[in-house]
């Protein structure tokens, strides 16, 4: 028979990309107890320096809070759950600073404007801006490898999940 006995193996990485420009924190140095403990699950900060949040992955926007501080979004092609939470304790702003450019259901494509925040507002009121990208759900078997601290633009890779 011809052809090769060597079986391929091939490694899968699956980028998320930052959803803001900024500057990239790990998640320890953040003062969230819930994300900086990674209790909600693993991944990055970015400190904000403009006002519209955009999608970390392509995927279908699995759940939209009232509040329009937080979303989700079910990768494409399911190997992964993205929670996106603009600020610290930015629900009790009740939406106030928000405007959601999509709704829940809705399909977005990477890099896709989700959210314009006002972050001047949210600083004025005494919040802490910082933009969490947390992976919520994977594999059981992949890993996780995240981009080194400091300045980061929207749309630039920032953690890799890999089978």
């Amino acid at each position: 028979m011809g052809g090769s006995d060597k079986q391929a193996t091939a490694t899968s990485e699956f980028e998320i990309l930052a959803p803001v420009s900024g500057e990239l924190v790990n998640l320890e140095k953040t003062n969230d107890p819930a994300f900086s403990s990674r209790a909600v699950g693993d991944g990055v900060a970015v400190v904000p320096q403009e006002g519209t949040v955009c999608a970390p992955v392509s995927g279908t926007v699995a759940a939209l809070f009232p509040t329009e501080h937080a979303l989700g979004i079910m990768s494409d092609d399911s190997s992964a759950q993205v929670m996106l939470h603009i600020g610290i304790d930015t629900v009790k702003l009740e939406g106030k600073g928000f405007h959601a450019l999509v709704a829940q259901g809705d399909h977005v494509d990477a890099g896709q404007p989700l959210v314009e925040v006002d972050f001047d507002a949210v600083r004025a009121a005494g919040f802490d801006p910082t933009v969490f990208v947390i992976v919520c759900e994977r594999s059981e078997n992949s890993t996780l490898r995240e981009h080194a601290s400091g300045p980061v633009a929207v749309k630039e890779p920032v953690v890799w999940l890999s089978e």
